[in-house]
């Protein structure tokens, strides 16, 4: 097997992405085609195992979509992901990096993200679909500040 390396999306991979995203019960229905080039994914062959996407605003970033199909969780994928779109959000000029989930919250605070007030997130992102409308306010928001080239 391949060393399982995240890489950008491509053009054609929006059926498969929407179909592990809905098998691992993340939100879909504000994905669109123009969303690919925030994304990045692991494959096994032709087969997307797993994914992450960095949703850029004006001030701060949106990590969501992290994703890993059942069959190849416990192999680092997760972990590997995180670690390369922080650097993408670093490279692109991004200081912070926000994000909601119900049920990661332990694996992103071992990830360098602090839980954070999600009535205090920049308006952009409180005006984005998955503040608004497709994360539950149950949620828990947590943030990450971006220094050092991204590793702090």
């Amino acid at each position: 097997m391949s060393a399982l390396l995240p890489e950008p999306a491509l053009a054609g991979d929006l059926p498969d992405l929407l179909a592990l995203l809905a098998a691992c019960s993340l939100p879909t229905a504000d994905l669109a085609q123009r969303h690919l080039a925030d994304f990045l994914v692991c494959r096994d062959g032709e087969r997307i195992v797993a994914s992450v996407c960095l949703e850029r605003h004006v001030t701060a970033a949106l990590l969501r979509s992290l994703a890993v199909a059942t069959a190849y969780r416990q192999r680092g994928l997760a972990s590997r992901l995180v670690d390369e779109i922080v650097q993408h959000a670093w490279n692109r000029k991004q200081r912070e990096i926000f994000l909601l989930t119900t049920s990661a919250a332990g694996f992103f605070a071992a990830r360098g993200f602090q839980p954070f007030d999600r009535r205090q997130v920049p308006p952009e992102l409180a005006q984005c679909s998955e503040f608004r409308d497709l994360c539950p306010a149950s949620a828990v928001c947590m943030r990450r500040t971006l220094a050092n080239g991204g590793t702090a």
